[in-house]
């Protein structure tokens, strides 16, 4: 297990965190065709759904999710992208119900910042054995891992030549997703909600 020596990305408190339960309540909901990433009819269907939700309860998010997944052609790329955007966001509401709050435009650009900011801080070290993907998985392990396990799932379909420049692209996107749902977790009652101004 690596140490984090340094990080640009902070640390999500232990409440913000989604669980596997969540995870697995969102396969059930979407039905057995999660590994399809998203061919499969009923399970189109239900995704459109989900984003039209997310489009109406988190409008910037989705707007940068959508742009993100739409500026890239590869048709496995953006089926992969689009289906992990929603999924992600359905997690994040099936864990915390009442307490996700509304990223607005200064908390996307936050958490876009900061992520550019930590792969920066890595590439200039030439002794940082960690990438920047590895930081997030720590604060969201079951979540990156089912992403992960998407993108892996993805690209062995694609075949021999993937396009791994659109893959990256949608997977960076949802890593942004993931930091700034991350942070836009409420404390639960009672706890007091931790200082991360210094995300700028």
């Amino acid at each position: 297990m690596f140490l984090v020596r340094k990080a640009a990305l902070k640390p999500v408190p232990k409440w913000a965190v989604v669980d596997e339960n969540a995870i697995a309540s969102v396969e059930e909901t979407l039905g057995d065709d999660t590994d399809q990433g998203g061919t499969d009819v009923q399970l189109q269907t239900a995704l459109d759904a989900a984003y039209r939700e997310m489009d109406r309860l988190q409008p910037v998010m989705a707007r940068y999710l959508a742009e993100a997944v739409a500026e890239r052609d590869d048709d496995l790329a953006q089926s992969v992208g689009y289906f992990l955007i929603v999924t992600v966001h359905m997690a994040f509401r099936e864990a915390f119900p009442t307490r996700l709050g509304v990223v607005d435009e200064d908390a996307l650009q936050i958490a876009i910042d900061t992520l550019d900011a930590d792969e920066e801080l890595r590439k200039d070290d030439p002794a940082e054995m960690m990438e920047s993907d590895d930081v997030v998985a720590m604060t969201q392990p079951p979540l990156l891992n089912f992403v992960q396990h998407h993108i892996e799932q993805a690209l062995e379909q694609a075949g021999e030549a993937p396009d791994l420049s659109a893959f990256d692209h949608i997977y960076r996107a949802v890593l942004v997703e993931v930091v700034a749902l991350s942070h836009a977790v409420a404390p639960p009652e009672g706890v007091a909600s931790p200082n991360i101004a210094g995300m700028s």
